[in-house]
Order: structure tokens, then C-alpha cells, then sequence
């Protein structure tokens, strides 16, 4: 698996914070078929009136297999929350799109633009959102933004400093966005790292490749 394909999918693993739900498991691969099509709410409809909506997302998150008119519809369904909340779950379902698409596809890359935007939006409203941020981060890098990508890991990180959660995906991202971060990004990570070497179920994390690429970075830039 390259380094996009690795960084899409811990992006859509991560948990949504804006609800309480199971982390999803395994990388959300390419899958045909689904076995229900979701009801896109109308823009007038209140936040979730159609409760539909919200276990058909848990199957998504948990990796159930879906097709793309269900995505679709399960993003309009989001979108049309009055919770601007909902816009981070609804980049969640379409960076899943991207990836069961095939993400260098033209497809693809407008469900990445579309996943920017709600995020965007969504942040607007949760600026505190460090999960979205992250999401944001790995969105931009797709679309080919390393600067704005490195803009977002450093808000993530600024937020959330000892998200164990996120701390992998941080190092993966760190590697990719080095060269883009400022002194400020890379202080962070280096608390990060030696955080984390003082968390045992980050053990395998500290030993991975992206923190030992870190540490020579680090090391190599002093």
C-alpha cells in the first residue's frame, strides 16, 4: 500500500468525535453493493428526523460494505442536518467515496473537493475539532495542497497535543509534510514523540517508520 493510499484510509478510520461511536476497523477498501439506499433528508427537515440516518452512518464507520448511491445519499442526508457538526461526518463518507473509487480517479478527486468543503465548513462552526482538522489535513495533501495540509496538522496538533487516537496518523502525516511545517508543527511532534514513548499502547507507534523517520529528521535538522 503507497503512502496516499495508507493516509486516505487512516483518515477515514479515525472516530468522529462529534457523536460517540466505535472506531472504525480495517482500511474502508473498494466494495460493490449495498444493502439499503438511504432517504437524502429535505433542507427543511430538522437534524436527523429521518433516524435512519444515523445507523446506516455507524455501518459505514464500522466498515459495512456500500455502495456509491447510498453514500451519496447518506452525504445529503448529513448535509442537511442543522447541526454544522454533521458536515465533518459527511467529509468522513466522502473521502470513503474517494477511496472505493481509487483515489488518483477524476471521481475521486471531486468526492476530495466536496469532503474540503464540508470540512471547511464544518470547522467554521467546531474550530475545536481536532479529528476534522486531521481530516482536513489529509484531504488537502490528496488534492495536492502540502501547505495547506501542513496548515492543518498544526491546528490538529495545537488541539490536540495527546490524542492517542490520532497520534499515528500525526507521524505519517509529520514525514509527508516536513518540509512544509513550521518550527512551531515541529516542536509539537517532538512533544508528541517523547509523549508517547511513555505510553505503552504506543509502543508499536514509537518503533514505527514515520516516528523513526521523525527522530532523524529531527536529528539531522539540529
Amino acid at each position: 500500500m503507497d503512502m496516499d493510499t495508507r493516509l486516505t484510509a487512516m483518515a477515514t478510520s479515525t472516530r468522529d468525535t462529534t457523536r460517540t461511536e466505535p472506531l472504525a476497523v480495517g482500511l474502508l477498501a473498494a466494495v460493490l453493493g449495498a444493502a439499503l439506499i438511504v432517504t437524502a433528508v429535505p433542507l427543511a427537515m430538522p437534524a436527523w428526523q429521518f433516524a435512519q440516518s444515523e445507523p446506516r452512518y455507524l455501518d459505514v464507520v464500522r466498515g459495512k460494505p456500500a455502495g456509491m448511491l447510498e453514500l451519496d445519499a447518506l452525504t445529503r442526508s448529513l448535509r442537511a442536518s442543522s447541526s454544522r457538526a454533521d458536515l465533518s461526518r459527511a467529509a468522513f463518507v466522502q473521502m470513503v467515496a474517494a477511496q472505493q473509487l481509487g483515489l488518483k480517479s477524476f471521481r475521486a478527486l471531486s468526492r476530495l473537493m466536496s469532503a474540503r468543503r464540508d470540512l471547511r465548513l464544518g470547522l467554521a462552526a467546531a474550530p475545536s475539532d481536532a479529528y476534522a482538522w486531521t481530516r482536513l489535513a489529509v484531504a488537502e495533501l490528496e488534492l495536492g495542497n502540502p501547505r495547506e495540509a501542513a496548515a492543518a496538522l498544526a491546528m490538529a496538533l495545537q488541539l490536540a497535543p495527546s490524542e492517542r487516537g490520532l497520534t499515528a496518523l500525526h507521524f505519517d502525516l509529520g514525514v509527508v509534510l516536513w518540509g512544509h511545517l513550521d518550527q512551531r508543527a515541529k516542536q509539537s511532534i517532538a512533544q508528541r514523540l517523547r509523549w508517547a514513548a511513555h505510553v505503552p499502547e504506543l509502543a508499536h507507534v514509537v518503533a514505527g517508520n514515520s516516528a523513526m523517520a521523525l527522530k532523524s529528521k529531527m536529528t539531522s535538522s539540529r
